[in-house]
């Protein structure tokens, strides 16, 4: 029992030092990207604290299967070098031995990423759908920054636009600014004739305040322009009018924000109640993110041996490969049962079943009938 304590410190401390570090990779790119995305108009700043975080314990449960072979091979790598597996192995240690040790590691691990896939990241992926369309309800989604001018181009149109302040909840703009300039060319063709007709109009807007809300029937983003005027000027025939208005419509497009499939936020067991490729292709896809971490620490141990003229990192880049290996069959895999190509009974077994397989060979090979 005390070899096995020690075999678990050991496995502990190398692998929360290698999630330490690929987690601070992942924070590191997420929080740049989302960045990006604050700094294009797409995500306000309040939202990026709360997607980080969200996104960060995602990441975090698809780290733990390479953080935990990464780990694992240091751990045993450090102990071969030092001889201490050979003084086990010659006071009667074998495998099994190890492997118990291992797994009283791995074993309340793998629960705990279980526990995670199955009941907290169906909900977090909700939170995060949640707050990306409360993003889209905003003027910032709509592609309206706040204090600054915003030039775009629709077809033929050139807009420029400018919202002072905006209230407290970020639904109504105030003292709202837009000016569209408009120049096209029509062809209409009457009979053996071709008519062109040449549009070259000016249109300012100037108003107290502008509301954006969704329309219920067309699903359409509108801008509700509220006390304001309106200049129009045709720069071919010169034609210049203003008027006044209570109330006026401004159909304005979307920004485009990702999301995750709804899917991702369906409960376990509501995917079992459904018989589509796209639920079964997901449910697979859960329980290989729970498989993944005892599947790696049975090829963590017959791949970290080493000879000393190896060094104790030899084989560290055969265990990344293979698990890219993995990773990549898995992703491949839930594509086919999308798409109907594997059956849902076989599902990804055939996956982690071979990898169970060649990490049993690689102990048999290794240590023989100790196994």
């Amino acid at each position: 029992m005390i070899i096995q304590r020690y075999l678990v410190k050991e496995i502990m401390l190398g692998f929360l030092a290698t999630l330490s570090i690929l987690l601070l990779i992942i924070l590191g790119n997420t929080f740049v990207r989302l960045l990006g995305d604050v700094s294009g108009g797409s995500i306000p700043v309040d939202a990026l604290g709360k997607l980080v975080l969200l996104q960060s314990v995602g990441g975090i449960i698809k780290l733990v299967p390479i953080a935990l072979l990464i780990g694992m091979m240091f751990a045993f790598g450090r102990l071969y070098s030092d001889h201490e597996i050979a003084a086990l192995h010659a006071s009667g240690v074998g495998p099994k031995q190890f492997y118990t040790g291992i797994f009283l590691f791995v074993g309340p691990l793998t629960l705990l990423i279980a526990g995670l896939v199955l009941f907290a990241t169906p909900a977090i992926e909700k939170t995060s759908q949640d707050i990306k369309n409360e993003i889209k309800q905003r003027p910032e989604a709509a592609g309206i920054p706040v204090g600054e001018f915003m030039h775009a181009n629709a077809g033929n149109k050139k807009i420029t636009l400018f919202v002072e302040d905006i209230d407290k909840d970020n639904v109504v703009m105030k003292r709202f600014f837009l000016h569209i300039e408009d120049k096209s060319e029509t062809t209409h063709e009457t009979g053996n004739q071709t008519d062109k007709k040449v549009t070259n109009n000016e249109k300012i807007i100037s108003a107290e305040k502008a509301l954006l809300y969704i329309d219920p029937e067309s699903g359409d983003r509108v801008f509700k322009i509220e006390t304001g005027s309106s200049y129009d000027h045709d720069k071919i025939s010169e034609e210049f009018t203003i008027f006044n208005f209570q109330e006026h419509g401004i159909h304005i497009p979307a920004l485009t924000i990702s999301s995750s499939n709804d899917l991702e936020a369906e409960s376990f067991f509501n995917l079992l109640k459904n018989d589509d490729n796209e639920s079964h292709a997901e449910i697979h896809w859960r329980i290989a993110l729970i498989l993944q971490a005892p599947i790696m620490a049975l090829l963590a141990f017959p791949l970290s041996y080493t000879t000393p003229r190896e060094g104790r990192f030899g084989k560290i880049a055969i265990g990344i490969l293979l698990y890219a290996i993995y990773a990549n069959l898995i992703i491949t895999g839930q594509s086919m049962i999308e798409d109907g190509k594997i059956p849902h009974w076989l599902g990804l077994w055939w996956v982690h079943m071979a990898f169970i397989v060649l990490a049993l060979w690689l102990v048999r090979r290794r240590y023989g009938k100790q196994s």
